[in-house]
């Protein structure tokens, strides 16, 4: 049987787990597991304000008949965010609760402010179908959460971006089955 394999947003110190498998889920200033219109990042006077960061990760809710193995994520290689908007994505080995000034700004993604990352977060555009974020772990004949690593993005607006909503973007989780 085909595995059923959803892409879950992890929040909350509890690390509640959210479906969004299709939603259209936002970043925002809160750690909330669906934001909405709620907490948008404001444009700054001076520097950059940031998204809480998001955290993502797969689940199986039924389970491959042998594995789930080579995964790995991805976006289009474009930024239409807009002017004055970028991302940044890294990979994770532990969960940690996003932190920051809800309707203000997050806390920036880094290894200093998050002991799991797996290095040091890079533009999340750099990773595209032909070059993408591989993302260790797999699962086998079982469902629940897998792999190993959880994917995490932030969003920063700096002073040249306009107020309002930003471009949207799509992101691919893509994996071998056997």
């Amino acid at each position: 049987m085909v595995a059923d394999v959803n892409i879950m947003r992890i929040t909350a110190a509890g690390c509640t787990l959210t479906d969004i498998t299709s939603a259209c889920t936002r970043v925002s200033t809160s750690d909330s597991p669906t934001p909405g219109a709620g907490n948008p990042i404001p444009v700054p006077t001076s520097g950059s304000n940031y998204s809480y960061w998001l955290s993502t990760i797969l689940y199986a809710a039924c389970a491959p008949d042998n594995s789930i193995t080579n995964i790995t994520w991805y976006t289009d290689g474009s930024n239409t965010f807009g002017t004055g908007t970028q991302g940044t994505v890294i990979t994770a080995s532990e969960y940690v609760p996003a932190t920051g000034t809800s309707g203000s700004s997050g806390i920036i993604l880094s290894t200093a402010c998050h002991l799991g990352l797996n290095g040091a977060p890079s533009d999340l555009f750099l990773y595209a179908s032909g070059c993408q974020l591989a993302v260790a772990g797999s699962i086998a004949t079982a469902t629940g959460s897998f792999p190993d690593d959880h994917v995490v993005l932030q969003v920063s607006i700096d002073t040249t971006a306009s107020p309002g909503n930003s471009g949207e973007e799509t992101v691919t989780w893509q994996f071998d089955e056997a």
